[in-house]
């Protein structure tokens, strides 16, 4: 993002690197703001906030969140290894090199969001990530920035999948959008009612072509919350199936 870019060119500009203080691990949280681009590292339990104090130490933390698209605003809860590069100031964010993240975590939204939130947010995201006529391959991409929108059971069944992808060099259970249900996205997404179910939701996604929402749902999402997060569980198709099914289903393919 041009913003977190220049805000890091301008923070770095100022800071004088020279006077490093000794290196030490800290539980934070990182989070980067949608409206002013501020990264700051949370010293979790303590009222102290850092802010890294050079691009490589942003770029470190990017590796676990998408920090290009403004549309989502996710937290990063690590074990980090920081090294200030200021003397420590009562009530002022210190800025650090950022040496290693241990034990990361992302939150993909912070602070949490409702249910109805959770699945706008996320497909706000997500569509416009995927090209219209590669969203067969496209959703592969993405999968490491939404691996923590995902139940550990989906996610791993996913994994799975692209691994045998890139082995194969061909689609094996999925030749189509797992998240879309669909080949070619379209113009925009629109959401039902969610509807709680037990412990789980379910809301229905509906495609917009023309400015005209469609008469049934391309794919119903199955989502619950997880610790102070959400994290989709299942997808359900009109034909009766859903992706979990279609993943265990799957084959292995030949390599001859």
């Amino acid at each position: 993002m041009k913003t977190r870019a220049l805000s890091i060119l301008l923070l770095t500009a100022i800071i004088p690197l020279g006077k490093a203080q000794s290196c030490h691990e800290i539980h934070g949280r990182a989070v980067q703001y949608r409206g002013d681009a501020f990264f700051e590292i949370w010293h979790v339990g303590t009222h102290h906030i850092f802010f890294p104090a050079d691009s490589a130490s942003a770029d470190l933390i990017c590796r676990y969140f998408d920090c290009e698209n403004g549309n989502r605003q996710p937290a990063l809860f690590a074990d980090f290894t920081i090294c200030p590069t200021e003397p420590y100031k009562q009530g002022a964010a210190q800025p650090a090199i950022v040496k290693s993240v241990q034990h990361p975590r992302v939150i993909p939204e912070w602070p949490p969001l409702s249910a109805q939130g959770f699945v706008e947010e996320f497909y706000k995201w997500y569509a416009p990530r995927v090209l219209p006529e590669n969203t067969d391959k496209d959703w592969h991409r993405t999968l490491d920035f939404i691996r923590w929108d995902l139940s550990d059971q989906l996610a791993a069944l996913l994994e799975k999948d692209t691994a045998a992808h890139v082995i194969c060099k061909k689609p094996i259970a999925l030749d189509f959008d797992p998240f879309l249900h669909a080949r070619e996205s379209a113009d925009r997404y629109e959401f039902g009612h969610v509807q709680k179910l037990g412990s789980n939701y379910r809301a229905d996604i509906f495609r917009v072509e023309n400015g005209k929402r469609a008469d049934k749902p391309d794919v119903t999402a199955e989502f619950r919350r997880q610790d102070e997060h959400w994290v989709f569980t299942n997808f359900y198709y009109p034909s009766g199936s859903d992706l979990i099914a279609v993943l265990k289903s799957s084959k292995p393919c030949s390599t001859q």
